[in-house]
């Protein structure tokens, strides 16, 4: 698929500004969650001098959060060395789909096994942010808590990798959650919590099977709501679903 050319959307916003002696590690996180958060739009181009100088940093600072977030594949850098907030590829939704499948399922089953009493009560409060986000109807809120909850249950599956690609994962996922969220008005169209609410029971009765089969329901849930969203959009070439058979074969 050829990939459109990319203008620049948006300048950094005023509300980057902050104060002097920002750490590197800082600038890093403040750029990363105005991305995830859509804040700077897809194409964006981030001119280094200007977003120090906001910033009230040097230029060294944010060319290392730039090189760190170009790992992440967050932000693209051109030929004549300019940068900018990386665009959304319609075709590899497919295989954001189903990494999170495969993921979803297999933290669920192992935090089913692993989980501690300390692992229950982070996911119960978790849950309960969740369900009181939902009926504030608070966007923000809703998309915070669903990424807290996966990587909960990730930490409760005791694996170290599995935890650091479900965190990669949800960090894109948030900017594909936001832009499915826009064609709502940003108000709250929430399915998960059905998804959420069996692997929390499978989890709790140490049930790897019933775990497995809740974490794939909840990707199901996901990838059908983003198919009809895009495939409104034009992209009836892809199916961005996993199909149920291969969610269901285990």
């Amino acid at each position: 698929m050829a990939k459109a050319a990319i203008r620049p959307t948006a300048e950094i916003p005023d509300r980057a500004r902050r104060t002097r002696g920002m750490s590197a590690e800082e600038v890093y996180r403040k750029l990363k969650t105005q991305i995830i958060r859509m804040e700077l739009a897809p194409g964006t181009v981030i001119d280094d001098v200007a977003l120090g100088a906001q910033l009230g940093v040097s230029r060294q600072p944010v060319r290392e959060a730039i090189i760190r977030l170009s790992g992440e594949g967050l932000v693209e850098s051109n030929r004549n060395r300019s940068s900018i907030v990386a665009s959304f590829d319609i075709s590899a939704l497919r295989d954001f789909l189903e990494s999170i499948s495969l993921l979803y399922r297999l933290t669920a089953r192992l935090a089913a096994i692993n989980r501690r009493a300390e692992h229950l009560a982070r996911i119960a409060e978790i849950g309960r942010a969740h369900a009181a986000a939902i009926s504030m109807d608070d966007v923000d809120a809703v998309v915070e808590a669903n990424r807290q909850f996966h990587l909960a249950v990730a930490e409760a599956a005791g694996n170290t990798i599995y935890l650091t690609w479900v965190r990669n994962l949800l960090d894109h996922g948030e900017r594909i959650l936001r832009l499915y969220l826009r064609q709502y008005d940003n108000h709250v169209i929430d399915p998960a919590m059905e998804g959420h609410r069996a692997m929390v029971e499978a989890i709790v009765a140490q049930n790897p099977d019933a775990a497995e089969a809740a974490g794939a329901l909840d990707a199901r849930i996901i990838a059908e709501g983003l198919s009809k969203f895009f495939l409104r959009r034009g992209a009836s070439d892809f199916a961005l679903a996993p199909p149920a058979e291969a969610a269901a074969s285990r």
